[in-house]
């Protein structure tokens, strides 16, 4: 396999990040793009020098030398263009979440194993040399016993009722849009089975969270406070502590640059940096063409069982608060 040619479904603004980053890497071709609207389509491929434009999916799957996907579509589509790229033999890059609910996706886990299709969600935090390094720190010790974890982000979403955040036929709200972040950082680092989960929340005006807090108890006895919303700002910033010292990661699900570690009293005692220049979403392509080149069939930073574990948690969130999507 030379260059690994990529298909994009979607043309929104995730979709230019990620081509923008595939443009800079030597082993990636942008091959074709599908759009709902074939002007669309022909403006990005434009844009990107893509040679293929559609706006069916079924033509672009129809492409013989198409070797993997990238879903940037809104949440509720996932799961039939995911399901499409399997049964057609592509590899899938899917914007997370992978699909609405817990049921969805073992479908589609158990359909590309079925069909030996390369599946990923597209889940940055594993991939930052950050966070591997955080969790050397912890598996090392440093910080002791780890005992708790806190994280949270979100942002101040314009009070547009009818845009993509806010509609629930689109799946709107904080939890699957920014709250999956904490919630898989807490996860990645407990390494345990979950025993508890609890929470609160506040709803928008259209019935979807506008912001909650999770709390999070393990068979460790470690815990976690979780919170995000998209109805005000929360600083992306995680803290990490154990018996011994505490580890704050600012910017922990797109761009962690530093490790600011301190002691009992709150004193820093080390900073540990790393590059992020190259971006979450060469990370992700760059991770994507390891596996394509090594005949994975899933990710070993971002394996099926945490997509699904990280679902199950959501889907127990939303029944929490009786937030069901229309289709579900």
């Amino acid at each position: 396999m030379n260059k690994i040619n990529w298909g994009i479904i979607g043309t929104g603004n995730i979709a230019h990040q990620f081509a923008s980053a595939l443009v800079t890497l030597s082993d990636a071709k942008l091959y074709a793009v599908t759009s709902r609207q074939q002007a669309t389509a022909v403006s990005f491929a434009q844009e990107f020098n893509i040679e293929h434009s559609y706006d069916e999916l079924s033509s672009m799957l129809a492409e013989a030398d198409l070797d993997v996907v990238y879903i940037a579509t809104p949440h509720p589509q996932h799961y039939e263009q995911a399901k499409a790229c399997i049964l057609a033999g592509k590899s899938v890059l899917c914007e997370k979440p992978m699909t609405l609910n817990k049921v969805q996706s073992c479908e589609l886990v158990a359909l590309a194993k079925q069909h030996q299709v390369f599946l990923m969600e597209a889940m940055m935090i594993p991939m930052f040399p950050a966070i591997q390094a955080l969790q050397d720190l912890i598996a090392r010790g440093d910080i002791g016993t780890l005992k708790s974890i806190h994280a949270g982000m979100g942002f101040n979403s314009p009070r547009d009722w009818q845009s993509r955040v806010f509609n629930p036929e689109l799946a709107g709200g904080a939890l699957l849009d920014v709250g999956i972040y904490p919630l898989t950082f807490a996860h990645i680092l407990a390494n345990d089975s979950l025993t508890d989960i609890s929470s609160q929340v506040e709803k928008a005006e259209t019935g979807v969270d506008l912001q909650s807090v999770v709390n999070l108890g393990y068979q460790s006895g470690v815990i976690a406070s979780l919170s995000n919303s998209i109805g005000h700002f929360i600083p992306c910033v995680a803290t990490v502590m154990g018996d011994k010292a505490m580890v704050e990661i600012p910017h922990f699900s797109y761009a962690p640059t530093e490790l600011i570690i301190k002691d009992q009293m709150g004193n820093i005692t080390n900073t540990l940096s790393f590059d992020n220049s190259q971006g979450a979403y060469c990370l992700e392509a760059q991770h994507v063409h390891h596996c394509l080149r090594n005949g994975l069939l899933e990710s070993p930073l971002v394996p099926h069982q945490q997509t699904l574990a990280i679902l199950e948690m959501m889907d127990t969130l939303r029944a929490q608060w009786q937030l069901i999507y229309p289709g579900e």
